[in-house]
Order: structure tokens, then sequence, then C-alpha cells
């Protein structure tokens, strides 16, 4: 285990984490694939989007109430250009990668951040790297944020993603060469330093997890995006980010270094909603789960499916899980940041499934299931209301 692996570990100690964010933190860590599995791709691959966000790396972070999935992705080995960045297009795959991409009317929400229309509200005295916010996107019930770590000191560090270990290939942030992580810094004469990025006014968002992707630009400059679902709709976000810097050297959360950076983020999607009911039995056998009503909202990013029910039985083992039946979702759909489960203040219990953009149409049929055993419960057919 790393030192910041063990720093990780004690935040329980210091912070209220909800049981519920914990479970679902410890859930992801044994769902994820093991740190291993990214040595498979390489620079120059032609992964799809789903898989990278899965790759699984030494540290997991909780940033306040979320959960943050370290996730190295893997755009290219091009050094680009002064004034040239990575941006939320590269992080979705590309021109390599079809089965990534966003939906074509979806780019037009991409929007650029100036250096006027943000601000550093606070840095760490010392802080060794700048962090600026390059562009943002969101719609109804998602949000992504493209920062650049950039050493303010040239040639001195290799800046790599905050679970990265010195014997990790050093193809997995992007550059094309055999070394690892540590005998390419060693090679160039570099220091090793983390960096990582977030959101830090999660609970004002509605986010409640998050999943970050890194792609050096050069050396000593990377670019970081955060993905997260979200639950705040209103079409005018105050968003509050923070850069992250730390070394092996640092043995406490009070040693790492932070910049905060805030910035006004228009929601300029246009959303629409669709109910579904139940056409039979909602009653999800072995459980005590009844399925009340779904509502379906389409924007130009993607599709959210929601779905309401009552479990009044307290048995967390048995709480179901849902997801869209296999013969409907298709194999490789891509269930995107933000899905999974809460309690509503009126004790209803709120499935949510954020989806790549597709078509439902006028049913829908849900698969019920345990994560943990695998077992499934049953399917159940949702018809479009008619008003």
């Amino acid at each position: 285990m790393s030192r910041f692996d063990e720093m990780i570990n004690g935040l329980r100690d210091d912070m209220v984490i909800p049981e519920n964010v914990w479970r679902g933190y410890v859930r992801t860590l044994e769902t994820l694939p093991e740190k291993g599995d990214r040595g498979r791709y390489s620079g120059r691959s032609k992964n799809k989007y789903g898989d990278k966000r899965k790759r699984k790396a030494a540290g997991m972070t909780v940033w306040k109430a979320a959960l943050i999935v370290g996730s190295v992705t893997l755009l290219g080995t091009g050094v680009y250009a002064a004034e040239k960045y990575f941006g939320i297009l590269d992080f979705f795959g590309g021109i390599e990668n079809e089965s990534a991409k966003i939906p074509v009317e979806a780019e037009d929400l991409i929007v650029p951040v100036t250096q006027e229309e943000q601000k550093v509200e606070k840095t760490a005295e010392g802080m060794p790297v700048d962090f600026a916010v390059k562009e943002a996107m969101c719609d109804s019930d998602s949000i992504y944020v493209v920062l650049e770590a950039k050493a303010k000191e040239t040639g001195k560090y290799f800046l790599v993603p905050e679970d990265a270990m010195e014997e990790d290939p050093v193809r997995d942030c992007g550059i094309d060469s055999d070394m690892s992580i540590g005998e390419y810094a060693s090679s160039k004469n570099l220091e090793i330093k983390h960096v990582n990025a977030g959101i830090v006014n999660t609970d004002e968002l509605g986010i409640g997890a998050s999943a970050i992707y890194f792609q050096s630009v050069s050396d000593d400059v990377m670019d970081i995006m955060i993905e997260s679902g979200k639950t705040e709709k209103e079409k005018t976000l105050d968003v509050l980010c923070a850069g992250i810097f730390w070394d092996e050297t640092m043995e406490s959360m009070e040693d790492i270094m932070r910049t905060e950076i805030s910035f006004t983020l228009a929601d300029i999607s246009n959303s629409t909603a669709t109910a579904y009911a139940p056409s039979g039995s909602a009653e999800v056998p072995g459980t005590g789960a009844v399925i009340e009503r779904a509502e379906v909202t389409q924007t130009e990013l993607g599709t959210y499916l929601e779905i309401f029910y009552r479990d009044d039985s307290e048995d967390w083992s048995a709480m179901p899980c849902f997801r869209l039946a296999e013969d409907k979702a298709g194999a490789d759909l891509r269930i995107r940041m933000g899905s999974g489960t809460e309690m509503l203040q009126d004790g209803t219990y709120l499935w949510k499934l954020s989806l790549e953009k597709m078509e439902l149409g006028d049913s829908i049929e849900l698969e019920a299931y345990n994560e943990e055993t695998k077992e499934v419960y049953g399917t159940f057919e949702l018809m479009k209301e008619v008003n």
C-alpha cells in the first residue's frame, strides 16, 4: 500500500462520510478491474471510452462526500504545441474512437473558459504548479470540466496522475515509450510529482460521484478531465474546482497542496422528460421493493433514466439494482457517471441510470438484480404514460 493510499484510508477517521456513500466507494473498489490491467493499453490504442473509465489504479480518492475514480486516459502520444490542450472531445476518444464520440449535437454544449472567466480563490504557499480551467460542458444531469496543471519551472518535474506508481508504464500517461514512469523520469533527470483535480462544491451541485481522466501534454503539463453526474437543475452553475499537487515526501493530508478556482457555467442544453409506469406487477421478488414509476430525460448529451421505488424491508443486502434488460441494452452500452441510488425525503428510493444517448421507445424493460450476489430478481415492463 502506498503512502497516498494510507492517507486516503485515514479519511474516514477525519471526516463524516455518509454510510451509503462509503458503501458505494467500497463497491466500486471491488468491481473495477485490477490495476495491472492498464498495462495492456498503449497510447496509440483505439479503446472504448467505457473501458478507459474503468481502469483502476493504485489509489481512490474520496473528495468530501463524493467518490472520485482515478483513471488514466490514453489519447495519443504526440506532444501538443504551445497554446494547445486536450479538450473534452479528445477525452471522449477524438478521431480514433468512433464509439466514444459524444453526439454531434452535444458538441455545441462545450464552452471554453478563458482566464478572465475564472478566479483563483486560493492557492497553497509555494505551489509549484499553475492550475487553470480550459473548457467545460453540462446538461441537466451531467457536468464535465477540463483543467490543466502546468509546472511553473520547466525542465524540472514529470507530472503524473495522483495514483500513478513508478513501475507503471509511461504509456499510461500517453507517452510513446516502453519505459516505466520511474525509468522515464530518471532518463530525463526529472522529479516525479503527482497531480489531480476535482469539483469542490459537490453538495451545491448535487454531485455524488466523479471520474477523473489524465493526459500528458508534455513532461511538465498534464490535462485532467472531471466527469460527474449532478442533480442541480439550475441553468447557471457556480463551480468551484481544485487542483491537487503531492509527492512521496508528503506524510499527511495537510501536506498536500491545492489551488481552488471558481467559474460560472451556463447550461445551454435542451431537455425533455417522459413518464413511464409499470404495466404489470411492480413487486420485486425476494425483496421488499415495489417499483412506482420511471422518468426518462433526454438531452443533446445523454439519456437519463430514473426509477422510483419503495422498499420498507430495510434489508440492504437484498436491495435491488436496476439496468436495462440485455436484449434492449446491447453489449456495448456504456453506463456513465451519475448512476446509482439515493433515498429521497419522502422515503422513496431513486435509482438512476445515466446512459449514452439512445431512444427508449414506448416501453422500457428493466431488470432488477443484486449487485453482490449477481442474482436476477426479475424483469419489468414500463409503458410510456399518455398525457
